[in-house]
């Protein structure tokens, strides 16, 4: 994959593009802290069996844990996009696909910002893990 030029010198996003994608991916990132932090606030993640006296209140407790560690640790991998996607700007390596170097359509980075590949190719990807020849992809979020 080919590297591209800083901000200044980007291909196919203007600046004024750039810093608007830059502006959603931090807006994004901000909800997902604070919807993490309000989860962990919550106290949907420590269980006092000494106080679940009934199995049926323990396992509804239990439920409700596990969905919470599912939805924490969805939005740590979805940070972790968010990141990565921050720091392809900085770079100059944002909104170009990752597994061919190709421009991502506008209309894709704005309904996801921190996506890593063309529909094109992420079709691809899809049909190789399908038949067990790709790996996993992490822009799965």
């Amino acid at each position: 994959m080919a590297t591209h030029d800083p901000i200044d010198n980007h291909e196919f996003l203007s600046r004024e593009e750039l810093e608007r994608f830059r502006a959603l991916l931090l807006e994004e990132r901000g909800k997902l802290l604070q919807k993490s932090a309000q989860l962990v606030k919550a106290g949907n993640i420590e269980l006092d069996k000494n106080e679940m006296l009934d199995e049926v209140d323990l396992a509804s407790a239990t439920t409700e844990q596990n969905l919470t560690f599912k939805l924490l640790d969805r939005d740590r991998k979805l940070l972790g996009e968010i990141d990565h996607a921050l720091e392809k700007i900085k770079t100059g390596e944002y909104g170009f696909c990752e597994g061919t170097g190709e421009p991502i359509p506008k209309r894709r980075l704005e309904v996801r910002p921190w996506c890593r590949h063309s529909v094109k190719y992420k079709e691809q990807l899809e049909r190789m893990k399908k038949t067990g020849r790709g790996v996993g992809d992490e822009d799965e979020l």
